[in-house]
């Protein structure tokens, strides 16, 4: 196998750099060609690693996210085993204790109340207890 031979009759120019091996041959394009080749594939280099560095960062803000859903689930659920403990106490205002048996029940809300923070209400045809937070 012989070595390519430049145009006068030395070796040829290497025409990319080794980094970049999927680079077609532009032997047979003018100095100037290869230059204007050259700088549009290093622009769209240039692009797709400010692609890569931004859908890395929105990756990150995307677990980030996903963490902090955790974490808020997490919190709700062990507030939730909470409140559920505290079962006997008003769900407004979390300072009346009820006996066995007393409290309202919220008809929208299904909220277990104290008489401070509801009331019997006329809705229609019958009369309704509404927690604080409904009316």
């Amino acid at each position: 196998m012989s070595a390519s031979v430049g145009p006068q009759g030395g070796p040829r120019p290497p025409t990319a750099p080794a980094s970049m091996p999927d680079i077609p041959d532009l032997s047979h394009l003018t100095e100037e060609e290869r230059k204007i080749i050259m700088a549009v594939m290093a622009r769209q280099r240039e692009e797709e690693e400010k692609e890569q560095a931004m859908l890395k960062t929105l990756h990150q803000q995307f677990e980030s996210y996903k963490e902090q859903v955790r974490r808020i689930g997490a919190e709700t659920k062990r507030q939730q085993t909470i409140h559920k403990d505290d079962a006997p106490t008003c769900g407004i205002c979390r300072k009346t204790k009820f006996a066995d048996g007393c409290g309202h029940i919220c008809s929208y809300c299904q909220t277990k109340f104290c008489a401070r923070c509801g009331g019997r209400v006329s809705l229609r045809s019958n009369n309704s207890w509404l927690s604080s937070t409904e009316y």
